[in-house]
């Protein structure tokens, strides 16, 4: 089993050189916001997503169950079929958490746990509609949304 969180502020290099990772397609972007480029990498069929900062270093892991082609949920430790309650008793108590909504612009948005630990943070989003995960977000902690 691999353990996503060890990319967490890694160079994406890292990554791109592991296996089952490396023989997987990739399309690469830049985004230009209001802060620093952030590079994009994007496994389309393989439900991965990573954001990496100027010096090409992993602070985002976005993992999908069902986009891009949905992420091989046998190499996680959290299956995407795993309940809230199920999540909250394998990490232990969140440092927040939200309710579901419904968003204007965004539509229908699910609740969400996000679990601080020393190195990074885990942010579990469930599905609006089902009590199982829609998507795991990892990331570094200065770039965790306050």
């Amino acid at each position: 089993m691999i353990e996503m969180a060890e990319f967490i502020g890694r160079p994406v290099s890292r990554i791109l050189e592991t296996e089952p990772f490396r023989q997987w397609p990739v399309e690469r972007s830049v985004h230009f916001g209001l802060g620093e480029p952030e590079i994009i990498y994007v496994f389309k069929d393989h439900g991965l997503e990573l954001r990496c900062s100027r010096d090409l270093r992993v602070s985002v892991i976005f993992l999908h169950p069902e986009e891009y082609g949905g992420f091989d949920q046998s190499i996680l430790e959290i299956p995407f079929s795993w309940t809230r309650a199920q999540v909250v008793g394998r990490l232990g108590a969140p440092s927040k958490s939200g309710d579901g909504f419904i968003d204007r612009i965004l539509g229908k948005q699910g609740a969400w746990d996000s679990f601080g630990l020393p190195e990074y943070t885990i942010h579990v989003q469930y599905a609006y509609d089902a009590d199982q995960i829609h998507m795991i977000t990892l990331m570094r902690n200065d770039v965790v949304p306050s």
